[in-house]
């Protein structure tokens, strides 16, 4: 206070008022600076479901191909309807228990993606609406304390094992990932997902506390309607309020960039609008209005297809690109991987996929491989391991 007191003297009264006013943006702007993420510097790998079902040699085989790509960690989903696929009362462990144990071998950390509903478990509503069974497991659950039940039998399970993060469902702005009805039509809810959220977080807060949980990565949708989902933007404004912050370490988001650079300053850009570009779609400013912004953000897909329906490089203004060269593929993998870590408090960006191999061939599902579907590597492969290297040295 004694030097405050002088530099005011020093000043003259003409000028303490701008110097007091500077004072205050000081600290208002310390305040907010979010607070370094401790798991700042790895880097992920998105393997959906598709490491479950392998042999054990050819496990093994993969999980070594991914780690000595420099990753630290496996997104895998935990499937709900694989589980428990007929009651509440049966559990079937076996695929994800040699999963855990062999991933743990290589070293590897993991992500899990809890989500789906099993037949059983459906909103009565949405399951007389959608019938085919793909979709329909995407239905919100009939009772949220049934998936929290579910949720927490995972974190008593898996508790200190490898397993150290969680995320609840996927891209639940989409009407595609998460479906509930209002009026007769499949929507998404930011509310309805909280509610489920938020029971499923208590349980394994309780019975797992020092893991990681964050929401369901929300993809990007750039031209939203009622029947397709909400903007990254617009479903975490109106999802926040809605969470109950002390049970969450953080947001995920998928910030694919394709088929821009992730510098690229645009609207259709989600890796740029992390925490760039106007507030109402800056995502970062989002969670500090909504006093979020001690929270990490994590990316748990990122990347761009090689393969697609639609001429690659083709003009925004009449399509947009499904895909990329896989020229552009290994630039965007680069620096993706290099500028998400230059990001304030972000947890790990995880890759989109190692192979086209396990990927599915509908649409441009199948071209985000950094392998192409015969083994061979693509030059975004050796992009990835060259900024793993490069994030490893940041981490030293």
């Amino acid at each position: 206070m004694h030097k405050i007191r002088s530099i005011i003297v020093a000043l003259g009264a003409k000028r303490v008022g701008a110097f007091l006013f500077a004072v205050i943006v000081m600290l208002h702007t310390t305040a907010a600076l979010p607070a370094q993420a401790a798991t700042r510097y790895e880097v992920g790998m998105a393997t959906s479901a598709t490491l479950l079902r392998m042999n054990d040699a050819e496990l093994r085989q993969r999980l070594n191909d991914i780690r000595q790509l420099g990753t630290n960690w496996i997104r895998v989903d935990f499937s709900w309807r694989v589980i428990q696929p007929d009651s509440p009362q049966r559990y079937d462990w076996e695929l994800y228990d040699r999963l855990v144990r062999v991933a743990n071998e290589y070293n590897l950390k993991i992500l899990a993606l809890v989500n789906y509903t099993p037949a059983w478990a459906r909103n009565p509503e949405c399951a007389d609406l959608v019938k085919e069974e793909e979709s329909a497991q995407k239905c919100l659950p009939r009772d949220n304390e049934e998936f929290a039940t579910f949720a927490r039998a995972l974190a008593i399970r898996y508790k200190d094992t490898n397993i150290r993060g969680w995320e609840i469902w996927n891209e639940p702005n989409l009407t595609g990932h998460w479906k509930s009805v209002r009026r007769g039509k499949i929507v998404v809810s930011p509310e309805l997902y909280a509610h489920m959220a938020n029971a499923a977080a208590a349980q394994i807060r309780h019975n797992y506390p020092d893991s990681v949980i964050i929401t369901g990565g929300m993809a990007p949708l750039f031209e939203p309607k009622s029947s397709t989902g909400m903007r990254q933007s617009d479903y975490l404004e109106a999802l926040l309020p809605n969470l109950k912050p002390e049970l969450f370490d953080g947001v995920s988001i998928h910030p694919y960039s394709w088929p821009a650079m992730p510098s690229k300053a645009a609207t259709y850009n989600a890796f740029y609008n992390v925490d760039n570009g106007k507030p109402n779609i800056n995502l970062r400013s989002i969670m500090i209005r909504a006093g979020w912004a001690e929270k990490e953000i994590w990316g748990t897909e990122y990347g761009a297809s090689t393969k697609g329906q639609r001429a690659a490089g083709a003009p925004w203004a009449r399509t947009r690109p499904d895909h990329v060269t896989e020229t552009m593929q290994a630039q965007i993998v680069t620096q993706g991987v290099e500028g998400w870590y230059e990001k304030s408090n972000v947890g790990p960006l995880f890759v989109h996929s190692d192979s086209d191999q396990w990927l599915v061939s509908r649409k441009n599902e199948g071209g985000f491989g950094l392998r192409r579907s015969d083994g061979t590597k693509k030059p975004s492969y050796d992009a990835l391991l060259r900024a793993t290297q490069h994030i490893d040295t940041l981490r030293k």
